[in-house]
C-alpha cells in the first residue's frame, strides 16, 4: 500500500532525459502506479513481472534501461537469483539496481551483490521519487 498522494508528489519530481527504468515486481498494482509515476515524468518505463521475463526484456531492448528497480520476491525468479544471472551476463552486470523489500534481511547489500539501493515496502511515493531521482540524476542537472 502507497501513502502519499500521487498528483502531489508526481509534480515534486524532475523532469529527466529520457531516462529507462525496468521495473520488476510481480504486483500487477506496483507496475502500474511506477510506471504511470515515471512515465508521467519523461522517463521510459518497461515492466516485468519476475526475473526470468526481466532477463527476457533485458535481451529484447535496443538499448538497456538506466535503471532496474527490482523486487525482493517473486515467483519463478525472484531478486536475489535474478541479481546472480545478471552479475554472469557481460551485456547487463553493469546496470544499476534499486532493490524492493518487505524483508528484514540484514545482510541485503550483500545478498543482493551490493544495489544502488534498497527501498522498503509498503513505498512511499515521495520516498521512490526522490530515490529514483537522486539515483539517475545525481548532480541535480
Amino acid at each position: 500500500m502507497y501513502s502519499g498522494s500521487v498528483a502531489d508528489t508526481v509534480s515534486d519530481m524532475k523532469t529527466c532525459d529520457k531516462k529507462t527504468i525496468l521495473i520488476v515486481d510481480d504486483s500487477l498494482d506496483n507496475q502500474t502506479l511506477l510506471d504511470l509515476i515515471f512515465t508521467s515524468k519523461g522517463y521510459d518505463a518497461h515492466c516485468a513481472s519476475n526475473g526470468s521475463e526481466a532477463l527476457h526484456i533485458l535481451k529484447e531492448l535496443p538499448s538497456l534501461p538506466d535503471l532496474i528497480l527490482l523486487d525482493a520476491q517473486m515467483p519463478v525468479m525472484d531478486g536475489y537469483q535474478f541479481r546472480l544471472e545478471q552479475s554472469k551476463d557481460e551485456r547487463i552486470k553493469s546496470i544499476p539496481v534499486v532493490v524492493m523489500t518487505g524483508d528484514t534481511d540484514r545482510e541485503m547489500d550483500h545478498n543482493m551483490l551490493n544495489p544502488l539501493g534498497v527501498l522498503i515496502k509498503p513505498l512511499q511515493i515521495k520516498s521512490v521519487i526522490n530515490s529514483i531521482s537522486l539515483y539517475l540524476n545525481p548532480t541535480g542537472i
